[in-house]
């Protein structure tokens, strides 16, 4: 299972029950990055990709996916137990946050692999880290 976040610089996802930012461009970003998976996510967060086939929104989506499918989260609990791949998009701001991303990925056994800056429509610049894990 792949994982993605959005995360400002001190790893703040939320605040007060709502998403940090959006961003169109990283949207588009994402559809492909999860072009020929499932696509999974909450329904607060497939309100941002409007009435688009590929999002699969439901509430239980961490154990709905599967082994190839890619989840993308913002609001609900996750857990890293099942990840072969996270994938942090970084708003390189920071915000106000009261929900934090906290999976060590070191201790996880995860590895960066990739590092991409991309133009956004909201944010100048947004860095995607991309991790794999090589041990359990």
């Amino acid at each position: 299972m792949k994982l993605i976040f959005c995360i400002d610089d001190k790893s703040g996802m939320m605040f007060f029950g709502k998403r940090q930012s959006q961003d169109q461009n990283l949207r588009e970003w994402i559809l492909n990055y999860a072009q020929g998976s499932k696509l999974w996510m909450s329904p607060y967060s497939a309100k941002q990709f409007g009435n688009n086939a590929s999002v699969l929104a439901d509430g239980d989506y961490m154990v709905k996916a599967g082994e190839n499918d890619v989840c993308f989260i913002e609001d609900g609990p996750y857990s890293a137990d099942n990840a072969n791949e996270i994938v942090l998009c970084k708003w390189n701001r920071h915000y106000p946050a009261d929900k934090f991303f906290d999976i060590d990925l070191k201790a996880l056994g995860f590895k960066k692999v990739s590092a991409e800056d991309i133009a956004g429509t909201s944010h100048e610049k947004i860095t995607i880290e991309t991790y794999r894990r090589y041990r359990r």
